[in-house]
């Protein structure tokens, strides 16, 4: 992530009409957005591992071409189109602390790559695009089905969240979790390793009845509750989820910024200013106190 956003703010001194600000420059810098933040994510992973870089291959499509720049070897047609619609499903959720990050940085007229840049930084952030990493560090961590049981408990029991299930939107189940849960399971068909989907699919079934027997009432899985157990299926480390993340999301930003700088329905430029009054939240260990001006020495 940190690379994504040293690079992709650079990338508007290759693009002479980056501060044209007009409609038609915006929308070029998207398409060249959305495939270069792909292949930076694709050579970055190469690069560290001291592999050569793999050029995008112009007979493959973008979700194939990721996977094939990732790997060096071209993915199977339906490992391709699964992970498509992962790149779909995650590519826009309203404002999210990302896109609204963007948004802000639209509404002061900044240019594309400023704005991306910020989404990238909110993205980084772990309460925003870590989730899916976190829950397959749980799925190390518990490693089998016969430890799920004894784990979920002893998590709950202690009061700590379980990554993955909730969402703050959602209060059924998340119709993105649906549909991962069932290329989570085709793509442990294919690959014929079935321990992450299985092990998924009982710590979900854990939480929920333990959630419904201690709090009374249903809890859900998210989107990023089985995207991980995908991913690995494919080969995707999962220090890459983030950034793959980004990949999908980025799409879903740049329209969010040309809807901020050229919506019809917005008459002029607005830049996004809160209301902010000061209450004293954090005062440090000596704590603060308002004094007024004619009652100071």
């Amino acid at each position: 992530m940190d690379v994504l956003q040293s690079v992709i703010p650079m990338l508007a001194d290759f693009d002479a009409d980056a501060r044209a600000g007009t409609k038609a420059s915006s929308i070029k810098a998207s398409i060249g957005l959305i495939a270069k933040m792909a292949t930076l994510v694709a050579y970055w992973d190469r690069i560290r591992k001291n592999l050569d870089i793999k050029k995008p291959d112009e007979k493959l499509g973008h979700a194939a071409n990721f996977l094939y720049m990732l790997s060096g070897a071209s993915p199977e047609v339906q490992t391709a189109r699964d992970f498509d619609t992962c790149l779909v499903l995650h590519a826009e959720h309203s404002f999210n602390a990302s896109t609204f990050a963007a948004r802000v940085v639209a509404s002061t007229r900044a240019h594309m790559y400023a704005c991306a840049g910020a989404a990238l930084g909110a993205l980084s952030g772990e309460l925003h695009g870590g989730a899916n990493t976190e829950v397959m560090r749980m799925l190390f961590e518990v490693d089998n089905i016969e430890r799920a049981e004894k784990w979920v408990k002893a998590r709950l029991d202690a009061g700590e969240r379980i990554m993955g299930m909730g969402h703050a939107i959602y209060k059924t189940t998340d119709p993105r979790a649906r549909i991962l849960q069932g290329i989570s399971e085709k793509v442990a068909e294919r690959t014929g390793n079935k321990k992450w989907f299985e092990l998924s699919r009982k710590i979900e079934s854990v939480i929920k009845a333990e959630f419904k027997k201690r709090k009374g009432r249903d809890i859900f899985a998210n989107v990023d509750f089985y995207s991980p157990s995908i991913y690995c299926g494919m080969g995707i480390d999962p220090d890459l989820f983030t950034p793959v993340f980004a990949v999908s999301r980025i799409s879903g930003w740049c329209a969010h910024v040309i809807e901020e700088k050229f919506a019809e329905a917005q008459p002029k430029a607005v830049i996004y200013r809160p209301e902010a009054e000061y209450i004293g939240r954090y005062c440090g260990e000596e704590g603060c106190r308002y004094v007024p001006i004619e009652r100071r020495e």
